[in-house]
């Protein structure tokens, strides 16, 4: 059976493990992806699934576009449906910070976490032709008059981002909310603003086809493939890591083995060579948490950006 063959794949003993769902998959499981095909969230979802379907036995992983709303149309349906385990969401931050912001019905807590896949850090980007060429240079133009930047949306883990640098620095941003990344690339490409806050898996490629400059990358240590570029404690934004984070989550209710299962099921992806070299290749750094340290993750995030909501009066 299937929990065995994960079992056997992670090289732990059938009595180390708790008890699996013996019976499960029977049929294919939907991946919710609550945004449009194209996007970050649907690019590392389809690269799971190629690695994931290899492994499953019983039905398949089958990656299904419900976006609308910031992600809520997508989110809620997953919220409402049976916990059963045959509806996965590939969840983002967006979906702590809906609720307090656009209204969506559902709560975090209706959500169980399975694992984590990937922490995207927030990065500062520029057109190629900026007269920013150092985070300093940025640093000092924010501080003297408002800057335009970019970013997915009002709301967003960028936006956030955002506010967080406001909150601990003297610069100052004027938002431009840019609903999908390709638009977002010919504002910044374009001059139509001074820059963008961007997740790395979408500037990088971006990045390195020499379309924007890196300014300041949100991570402990510098980044191998932009080593000249500082981290934001580097560049003297004194924030704690931002980053986006992407897992993997069900309907509150779906059952202990069921969610072991599905957490065994990402390990073994994660430990799959191939797939972490699609991941890196993409732009994304592959990680693997459990449903407890991907419930911490949550937890900090949940805490640090429902204080800045609060503060800019962004709630609902």
């Amino acid at each position: 059976m299937k929990n065995l063959a994960l079992v056997a794949a992670l090289g732990l003993s059938a009595l180390a493990m708790p008890a699996l769902a013996d019976d499960y998959p029977q049929r294919d499981i939907d991946l919710v992806v609550p945004f449009a095909p194209g996007g970050s969230v649907d690019t590392t979802s389809r690269i799971i699934a190629e690695t994931a379907n290899s492994i499953l036995e019983g039905g398949e992983l089958v990656v299904v576009n419900r976006g609308g709303g910031g992600g809520i149309v997508g989110q809620t349906s997953v919220s409402m449906a049976a916990p059963d385990g045959y509806s996965i969401l590939a969840m983002t931050s967006s979906v702590v910070t809906n609720p307090l912001m656009k209204g969506a019905t559902y709560s975090i807590d209706d959500f169980r976490p399975v694992a984590l896949y990937n922490l995207d850090p927030e990065v500062i980007a520029v057109p190629m032709d900026s007269p920013f060429e150092t985070a300093q240079d940025f640093i000092d133009a924010a501080t003297a008059e408002p800057l335009s930047i970019v970013v997915a949306g009002i709301g967003t883990s960028h936006h956030l981002s955002g506010l967080a640098i406001e909150r601990v620095t003297d610069m100052t941003f004027n938002y431009i909310p840019t609903s999908g990344f390709g638009a977002q690339v010919q504002a910044v490409v374009g001059g139509h603003a001074d820059g963008a806050l961007w997740p790395m898996g979408e500037a990088m490629a971006q990045a390195q086809a020499g379309g924007v400059r890196l300014l300041a990358i949100a991570q402990e240590e510098r980044n191998p493939d932009f080593p000249d570029v500082p981290t934001f404690q580097e560049a003297g934004i004194d924030i704690p890591i931002f980053a986006t984070f992407r897992g993997w989550a069900v309907p509150a209710g779906t059952p202990d083995d069921v969610v072991a299962t599905l957490s065994n099921l990402m390990q073994s992806v994660y430990e799959d060579e191939a797939y972490r070299e699609r991941m890196t290749n993409a732009g994304f750094v592959p990680v693997f948490r459990d449903a407890d340290a991907f419930q911490a993750v949550i937890s900090d995030y949940a805490t640090r950006t429902g204080a800045i909501i609060e503060e800019a009066g962004l709630g609902q």
